[in-house]
C-alpha cells in the first residue's frame, strides 16, 4: 500500500510539473510586480508578390521530312518562391491524343503520319498506340527567362497509311503551371 502511495504521489507530481511547463510559451518576456519596464513582441509579415510569367510557343509550324524547330521560351519570370513553370502536353486533336497528323488523298481516303519530337538532349517523345502516352509530359521548365528548343519531325517509315502527296495536319494542346521546386 505503501509503494502505490507513493507512486501515485510521483505520478500526480509530475503531471503537475509538465502541466505547469506547458502554460507558458517557450522565448516569453516576463515581469513581475517589481519589474520596470515594458513587454513587447516583434511581428513580421511578409506580403509576397504573386508569379507572373509569360509562355511563347508557335501557334504554327511547317514540318520538312527533316524536321522542323520548335522553341518554347518564357519571358517576365519573376517571384516563383521555389517553383518553377512547367510546360507540358496536354493533349492532340487525334484519336487517343496520339501524335499523328491526318489528311486525305486526291481520292478522298483518310492519310496518317506520325511525328515525335527529339529533345535537347537526345530523348524522343512520341506515341506508339496507347492512349494519352505523352499527356503530362514536359517539354520545358523555367525558373529564370530562356528558351528550350527541340526539333520536331515526322515518322516517314512502318505505316501503310502515309500517301505521298497528302498535307497532313494536327493540333497539339500544352497545359502551363507553377509546380514546386523538387
Amino acid at each position: 500500500m505503501q509503494n502505490f502511495v507513493k507512486r501515485t504521489a510521483a505520478g500526480v507530481l509530475a503531471l503537475g510539473l509538465s502541466l505547469s511547463a506547458a502554460a507558458v510559451p517557450a522565448w516569453a518576456a516576463g515581469t513581475n510586480q517589481d519589474g520596470e519596464g515594458t513587454l513587447s513582441t516583434a511581428f513580421t509579415f511578409t506580403y509576397r508578390n504573386d508569379p507572373t510569367y509569360t509562355v511563347i510557343i508557335p501557334d504554327a509550324v511547317t514540318i520538312t521530312e527533316e524536321g522542323a524547330q520548335v522553341s518554347i521560351s518564357a519571358e517576365d519570370v519573376a517571384w516563383l518562391d521555389g517553383q518553377k513553370v512547367s510546360v507540358t502536353i496536354a493533349g492532340t486533336d487525334a484519336y487517343r491524343n496520339q501524335m499523328v497528323l491526318e489528311g486525305k488523298t486526291a481520292d478522298g481516303k483518310n492519310a496518317s503520319l506520325r511525328y515525335q519530337f527529339v529533345m535537347e538532349d537526345g530523348s524522343i517523345i512520341e506515341t506508339t498506340g496507347g492512349k494519352d502516352q505523352v499527356n503530362g509530359v514536359e517539354l520545358a521548365s523555367f525558373t529564370e527567362n530562356g528558351a528550350v528548343s527541340f526539333t520536331v519531325r515526322p515518322v516517314l517509315s512502318g505505316s501503310s497509311s502515309i500517301k505521298k502527296g497528302v498535307t497532313y495536319t494536327g493540333t497539339m494542346t500544352y497545359g502551363i503551371s507553377l509546380v514546386d521546386l523538387g
